[in-house]
């Protein structure tokens, strides 16, 4: 598994302290430094990430509407608890976020294809190199560039926010699988082979192959995080039927 980094955040930071703490927080409730259910106080932000209490306080705003982290009544701020009802929500809005984009996404956008192939390259480095949270981030740029083709600033929005949050599912996943990584680096091929057949089909022009290649790629990344809650023996993880 990838080593977790814990970056300070000081004087030095390039950018904004707030733009830099909200980077810092986000990679690491998203790698589970920061695990859902914590309560993140100026404390805990202080000594365990180096961040102080302006910058974090705006960090936290942001991620609060990014759908990472949640504010309770009088107790503060806490990193947004996976359950298994948001989760099966979170699939039925990810199958009509990736159906939108292969449906509405124009395939004659500027530089749509260099771009993917671009993104993809980056992705199959970080798969190498067991770097599960670049290869989330690299996973999420992908298919968000796919809604940007869409030229539609809501549906890039909406597709935005969700790819956010499934990057710390795919993380749990990944983290998971690596303990069987022949199993994990079948995953990863399959990935990647659905990866280049999404570009192949955008090439073409063949929007009903999109869709059909984007839909078998949902539904892989939905069927991974169902067998990922049935194996911790927990409970029988069942999530919605529909297919795109």
């Amino acid at each position: 598994m990838a080593a977790r980094t814990h970056t300070k955040v000081g004087k030095g930071a390039t950018g904004s302290l707030a733009v830099v703490a909200t980077a810092t927080i986000r990679d690491r409730i998203l790698d589970l430094t920061l695990p859902p259910g914590m309560q993140l106080d100026e404390a805990i932000l202080r000594d365990k990430l180096g961040i102080s209490r302006t910058p974090a306080r705006e960090a936290l705003n942001r991620l609060v509407t990014e759908g990472l982290v949640e504010t309770r009544a009088n107790r503060g701020f806490f990193v947004r608890a996976l359950d298994l009802a948001d989760t099966a929500q979170f699939f039925d809005a990810y199958i009509v976020s990736e159906r939108s984009s292969a449906h509405f996404c124009r395939f004659k956008n500027p530089a749509f294809v260099d771009d993917l192939e671009r993104i993809q390259a980056d992705h199959e480095k970080a798969i190498k190199r067991d770097r599960f949270l670049d290869v989330s981030h690299c996973n999420a740029q992908f298919h968000v560039r796919i809604a940007e083709a869409s030229e539609n600033p809501h549906l890039v929005d909406f597709s935005s926010r969700l790819h956010n949050l499934g990057r710390r599912l795919a993380y749990f996943v990944y983290a998971n699988e690596a303990v069987d990584h022949d199993f994990l680096e079948t995953q990863q091929r399959h990935i990647i082979e659905e990866h280049h057949r999404i570009i192949a089909a955008i090439r073409a022009g063949d929007r009903e192959r999109l869709i059909k290649e984007m839909g078998g790629h949902t539904n892989r990344f939905r069927k991974r995080i169902g067998h990922f809650v049935t194996a911790q023996g927990r409970v029988e993880f069942e999530l919605s039927g529909v297919e795109i």
